[in-house]
Order: structure tokens, then C-alpha cells, then sequence
């Protein structure tokens, strides 16, 4: 299970969604998704200003699922709640596509900022990103 969530300025949820990936042991239900990804926010402001690198890395872990981030130049936060068992350099390759299909929505001049993503094609584009990088 992978479960993604980008977060905007003033911590406003634009987008969700889980996504296939690896199954894991012990799976939070889907209503508490969005709270541990919140929680990990904390974490992640910490570590955002301590480099320079847009890829965080893991931010934090519930029930030894990890938290990676990614964090833009616009301070917009992709986190990603996933199991143990993806590879470091899938979940670095994975946000970088993630954030260059970010990127054409966001240049959208009918889109609004810190808005919720509504696209169907955004997300069909996000989850074949997931089935490529995670489902090796």
C-alpha cells in the first residue's frame, strides 16, 4: 500500500490518493491516512530548512511504515506514507514525476492555487507513475 498526499501552502490538502504499490503487514485504515501524513508535517518543516535538498528522504514512520518527503521551491510538500520495502531510489524517481505532472497543472492558467487537483488526468498519470516505479 502507498498512499499519497500533496500539501500546499498553509497545509491544505490538493491531492490524494492510494495507490498500488508492495503489500504490507499492517495497513492503517484509509481514515487515518491523512492524519499521519499531518503528523509527519512537524517532522518535515524541521528537516526542510536543515538542507538543500528537495528530496527529504523518510520524515517519519507510523507502525514501521515510512514517511518520505519531497518538498518544492514553493514550499507545495508531497508526502508519501509507503512500506519498508520500496527502494530509496524508486521513491526519489517517483516524486520527481510526480512533480513534473505538479508542475503542468499548476501552469494551468483555469487552475487555481492551493487548490484541490480535481484532473482525472492527473491522477490516471500519477497512478501509472506508481504501478511503474513500485511495482517492479
Amino acid at each position: 500500500m502507498v498512499y499519497i498526499a500533496i500539501v500546499g501552502k498553509g497545509d491544505v490538502l490538493i491531492y490524494e490518493a492510494k495507490l498500488p504499490g508492495p503489500s504490507s503487514g499492517k495497513v492503517p485504515p484509509e481514515n487515518q491516512l491523512q492524519f499521519i501524513v499531518h503528523q509527519a508535517l512537524d517532522s518535515l518543516d524541521h528537516k526542510t530548512w536543515s538542507g538543500t535538498s528537495m528530496y527529504l528522504k523518510q520524515v517519519d514512520t507510523f507502525n514501521k511504515m515510512p514517511v518520505s518527503a519531497f518538498v518544492t521551491a514553493g514550499h507545495i510538500k508531497f508526502m508519501l506514507l509507503h512500506s519498508s520495502s520500496l527502494e530509496e531510489n524508486a521513491i526519489k524517481q517517483f516524486f520527481y514525476e510526480v512533480y513534473r505532472l505538479y508542475i503542468k497543472v499548476a501552469m494551468n492558467p483555469f487552475y487555481l492555487k492551493n487548490t484541490p487537483i480535481t484532473s482525472s488526468a492527473f491522477n490516471d498519470r500519477v497512478r501509472t507513475s506508481a504501478r511503474n516505479f513500485f511495482m517492479r
